[in-house]
């Protein structure tokens, strides 16, 4: 009797430790649509970060596609990243940068005694974003508006609608979300 009541106390704690995994908060499917001076925006990140609130809400972002189409995910401290982001306020980036030329190599750390990591950022440079150019205003990625011709506040909607953005941007600074 003592090892079936022990038996089904070791069966419960293993239901009750793999039904316990990670748990999120519900998150609404966002998509939307970037045009920079009225052509899609191509190869522009989008990002949304909490403006205030109860703290559970997180950053999310996107990757826009030839069209200027993208879709935001988030990422939680587990590791996990899902489709979609937290109800919510937030402000909302828009960047995109000149890419970076990789330096080529062979891929195999220096035959000396140097330390690796010094050389690559000896040959980087002291500011990695230095030589790191916008392609698109620089106004667009600031995390607070300047003035009124860019309020970039936005609301992730409730779970059951998706949330959908217009984001239309141009070159003089002016900007709307819709």
């Amino acid at each position: 009797m003592y090892k079936k009541i022990i038996g089904l106390f070791c069966v419960a704690l293993m239901v009750t430790v793999v039904g316990c995994g990670a748990s999120h908060p519900p998150l609404t499917v966002v998509t939307g649509t970037v045009t920079y001076d009225g052509e899609p925006l191509a190869g522009a990140t989008v990002a949304i970060m909490p403006d205030g609130g109860d703290g559970i809400a997180r950053p999310a972002d996107g990757k826009t596609d030839d069209q200027g189409n993208f879709s935001l995910v988030t990422t939680f401290p587990d590791g996990d990243i899902v489709d979609g982001a937290v109800e919510g306020p937030y402000t909302l980036r828009v960047v995109k940068l000149e890419e970076m030329e990789i330096a080529e190599g062979d891929g195999n750390p220096p035959a000396d005694d140097a330390d690796p990591a010094s050389e690559m950022m000896s040959m980087m440079g002291d500011d990695l974003m230095t030589d790191t150019k916008s392609l698109i205003n620089e106004k667009y990625n600031l995390s607070y508006s300047t003035d009124s011709s860019w309020n970039n506040k936005c609301v992730v909607g409730a779970i059951e609608s998706p949330t959908t953005f217009t984001i239309t941007l141009n070159s003089d600074g002016r900007g709307t979300i819709e």
